[in-house]
């Protein structure tokens, strides 16, 4: 790609951005949820009537409470003990939105750009995240439901950049699959004139989404970010650091991670211990994201 059809790329990506009618809409299931999500009053069995209507859904739900960290394996025998007993109403509310946000945008499935790999490390950066926030000093700074959801959807860009341009992003898969070592954030404004984080806050913008979840979106890769919910910003890109995923560098190799877990109130061995327990269900969390595309 040359550069006048980069530039050219980029200024279209930006001008659909602008035009909220040009971004697709939440799938009809992502917004019952989000309806049920902003209302005081909503309950528990509302909750699991939509995530039983869904065949998707429900199959994830289930083997995400049968996961082995939680400690109840087939003793889960129906979406309601999933949530009543594992999940509880607002995990559930938070990764069944996100699911079934994904619903309308086409991507590939496989490659570290694909389907599977952005859901799998998804899922490891809201638990990883949610778990974080329980050992900070000051936890009434941060809403560990919302840090959850931000985990979950702040590389939902990716799958945007997909839906928009699919051969383009087909060949930024190729690029980072075939060199994991590369920084994916640079490759996406030297070749394409945008990246990611712009593409992903807007959708979620125009979703609607709670305002902390858009700004982890847009700043994840920025860990100095100093603005409103800087702590979500902090957080997320803390967990992200920490999984050390191929090519998900951040801007701020001059910040230390030690400096992000100081100024979080988590000390370097709560912080590790976290890490571990993550590690340790990988295996699972790769292989709900996979049911996923089944």
């Amino acid at each position: 790609m040359n550069a006048h059809d980069k530039k050219e790329l980029g200024t279209n990506l930006r001008e659909t951005l602008q035009h909220t009618s040009l971004i697709p809409p939440l799938p009809e299931t992502a917004r019952k949820i989000l309806v049920l999500r902003n209302k005081p009053d909503a309950n528990l069995e509302q909750l699991v009537q939509l995530i039983e209507a869904d065949p998707t859904l429900a199959a994830f739900v289930m083997k995400y409470a049968r996961m082995a960290i939680f400690g109840y394996s087939d003793r889960i025998t129906s979406v309601e003990h999933a949530v009543t007993l594992v999940l509880g109403y607002t995990t559930a509310l938070n990764v069944t939105m996100g699911i079934a946000s994904s619903g309308s945008l086409k991507i590939p499935n496989y490659g570290l750009l694909g389907r599977i790999r952005i859901w799998s490390d998804a899922l490891e950066c809201a638990q990883f995240s949610r778990e974080l926030c329980k050992r900070m000093a000051k936890k009434q700074l941060i809403n560990p439901d919302l840090a959850y959801l931000g985990g979950l959807l702040h590389n939902f860009g990716y799958m945007l950049f997909g839906h928009f341009c699919p051969q383009e992003y087909a060949n930024l898969n190729e690029m980072v699959s075939a060199d994991p070592e590369q920084d994916i954030r640079t490759l996406e404004i030297e070749n394409f004139g945008i990246a990611h984080d712009v593409i992903g806050s807007c959708l979620l913008k125009a979703w609607n989404l709670p305002e902390e979840v858009v700004i982890i979106a847009e700043q994840h890769h920025f860990p100095n970010y100093v603005g409103e919910h800087a702590i979500y910003v902090k957080l997320v890109a803390t967990a992200n650091r920490l999984l050390q995923k191929d090519g998900m560098l951040d801007a701020c190799e001059h910040v230390e991670t030690s400096a992000l877990l100081e100024e979080l109130g988590i000390s370097e061995s709560e912080a590790e211990a976290v890490r571990q327990q993550i590690l340790a269900c990988q295996n699972e969390l790769n292989n709900l994201a996979q049911g996923l595309v089944a």
